[in-house]
């Protein structure tokens, strides 16, 4: 599924687009809210429970869920929603079965009955989907749209599976759609307590006082990108009217124990490590190949460093004197 791109019409005109946003309310879906809304773009957040505190400024809060695929095809077509961008998941890297057969009821049902209705209507479709699981285990050293997938958690199956739909409504239905393959984003509203998000787990872990139980030896590899730089990008394709699929990521690597050490520096704190046996799900190294993004000058990554000082600094974790010892 080769990316291309097809400016929409508002985007000639230099108009804003009327987006709707499922799962808008989650780390992902604040922050690009923010960024869409700030570009002028009109955003609407649809779920079944939207609390006020949960409701990014300058978005329109809908009280539907992804289950009510009728209601959100009437929405849709009666606010004239140029594109819907699919953020929900009910899972993370080391869900189980029980996990996994639940999201294809509540989730990837809905979801594939939805997409089916936006192909008849011509709406496009923004999914989110997963660069860090959906390959698997890679072949070569960075892992690149055309290589082929091979999910090893039952969270990167879900993903997979969902893209294989949409790829099948696509040739099937004419259904416009960009897949983004993200990394593993980091910053503001990335809950510091939760079980996903390293640099985060890391923040909450200086906060508490508290060391890190670490899977494996530390030296696992990811890429990781700050949220504002994800944002951006998928901000960029939406308005140029991108199809296919793409990975939104660094292109750089980092071991588990680089990115402590960069904490450590940023922070001045100690993070005490103790190390068990390693997980079926994790792989050795995961790092993206963004070479189409780059060639659409549409990549934006900023250095390790400097996004974990960003974040920092954002969320009040220091203050915002220049930084002296963290490097990459």
């Amino acid at each position: 599924m080769t990316l291309i791109e097809k400016t929409p019409a508002t985007s000639l005109n230099n108009e804003p687009q009327r987006l709707l946003l499922l799962g808008g309310t989650g780390f992902i879906g604040v922050n690009l809210s923010h960024a869409l809304t700030a570009a002028g773009h009109d955003v609407l957040i649809a779920g079944r429970r939207i609390g006020p505190d949960r409701v990014p400024a300058g978005t329109r809060p809908i009280a539907i869920g992804l289950g009510d695929v009728d209601d959100l095809v009437a929405l849709i077509t009666k606010e004239r929603i140029d594109a819907v961008v699919h953020l929900v998941s009910g899972m993370k890297p080391s869900s189980t079965l029980a996990d996994y057969l639940v999201e294809r009821e509540t989730v990837l049902t809905p979801a594939l009955r939805l997409a089916d209705a936006l192909a008849g209507l011509g709406t496009r479709l923004v999914y989110f989907s997963s660069g860090g699981t959906v390959y698997g285990i890679p072949s070569g050293d960075n892992a690149a749209e055309a290589d082929p997938c091979g999910p090893i958690s039952f969270y990167g199956q879900s993903k997979l599976e969902m893209e294989t739909h949409l790829r099948f409504l696509q040739r099937t239905r004419g259904l416009r759609s960009l897949i983004i393959r993200p990394s593993n984003p980091y910053g503001p509203h990335q809950a510091l307590n939760g079980a996903q998000g390293l640099v985060s787990v890391l923040f909450g872990r200086v906060a508490e006082q508290r060391g890190l139980e670490v899977w494996g030896d530390g030296s696992s590899v990811r890429d990781y990108i700050h949220i504002d730089d994800l944002t951006a990008t998928t901000r960029a394709l939406i308005e140029r009217g991108c199809e296919g699929a793409v990975n939104a990521g660094s292109g750089e690597g980092h071991s588990l124990l680089d990115v402590v050490r960069i904490v450590e520096q940023v922070t001045g704190c100690e993070i005490p490590l103790s190390f068990r046996p390693p997980r079926a799900v994790d792989v050795p190294r995961l790092v993206l190949a963004v070479d189409r993004l780059r060639g659409m000058g549409l990549h934006r990554s900023r250095p390790l460093a400097q996004g974990i000082r960003d974040y920092a600094v954002a969320i009040g974790l220091i203050d915002a004197a220049p930084a002296t010892a963290a490097s990459n």
